[in-house]
């Protein structure tokens, strides 16, 4: 039975991210077929749900001890305001930065970014490591390859990036901080009345717009009968959720975080 999406409340919203689960394996052979997903594909819808699930399991359990809205609305205002301020003074201090680290600190921000971190800092910096030499060097030594090595190991170029942009990156850190607030703070006059957004269905379709070059081999349009918006309506009838006008949640969705997905 199909669960509806449209004109739902807050409690039905939660009720549903309680209620959602994984689709078979029948059900995801299906999906690969019916849009020719080869092995990997599948894989990458499979671990791209799985997660999702999983992350919509977690955030709906946080939501049900949540404090009044006026408690949460206001501590979201003054973090904010602080990130903005920080920002601006980094900003302003950029040129003395460089002379404030200690040296048992240098470069240390740095091991807190990923690569894909600095890459979207700098498109074209070029200083990705070769992990295949790296995994085959430890394979043949019967040595572990974890990730926690595999971090260490290419550890040295994070910490240079650092050095030589620590205003930037303390701006970059800052400005993923801001992002968590703004977004949030922005929403606050809307949500005064009215029916809530179904946060459960568009988690999912922002998840599936991440992946889309993963899973269906190209970036996601929210062009109606396009891949993109066919995988979603199968993928949320798989899930057991009532469709819905889900080609506008997608065209809403893509502006909005249009440049987070793209990336």
């Amino acid at each position: 039975m199909m669960t509806k999406t449209n004109s739902m409340t807050a409690e039905d919203i939660l009720a549903l991210a309680h209620s959602v689960v994984l689709p078979d394996e029948e059900t995801f052979k299906e999906l690969a077929k019916t849009h020719k997903l080869n092995p990997e594909q599948l894989l990458a819808l499979t671990r791209t749900l799985t997660d999702t699930i999983a992350q919509i399991k977690r955030h709906a359990a946080r939501r049900q001890d949540m404090p009044d809205p006026e408690t949460i609305n206001g501590r979201a205002k003054i973090i904010l305001d602080l990130l903005n301020k920080l920002s601006t003074q980094i900003t302003k201090g950029r040129s003395t930065l460089e002379y404030i680290q200690v040296p048992e600190n240098m470069g240390s921000l740095g091991s807190m970014l990923s690569f894909e971190a600095i890459k979207e800092m700098n498109p074209n910096i070029q200083f990705e490591p070769d992990v295949s030499d790296f995994v085959a060097q430890q394979k043949s030594m019967n040595l572990p390859t974890s990730l926690i090595e595999l971090e260490y190991q290419f550890a040295q170029p994070k910490l240079i990036f650092d050095l030589a942009n620590r205003a930037d990156v303390l701006i970059f850190l800052i400005g993923k901080m801001q992002d968590q607030f703004e977004g949030y703070v922005a929403e606050i006059p809307k949500n005064k009345g009215g029916a809530p957004s179904n946060w459960v269905r568009d988690h999912i379709l922002f998840n599936l717009a991440c992946d889309a070059p993963l899973i269906i081999g190209r970036r996601p349009t929210p062009s109606v009968n396009a891949p993109f918006e066919k995988l979603c309506a199968d993928v949320l009838s798989a899930l057991g959720l009532e469709i819905g006008d889900h080609t506008t949640a997608i065209a809403r969705m893509l502006k909005k975080y249009g440049s987070k997905v793209n990336f």
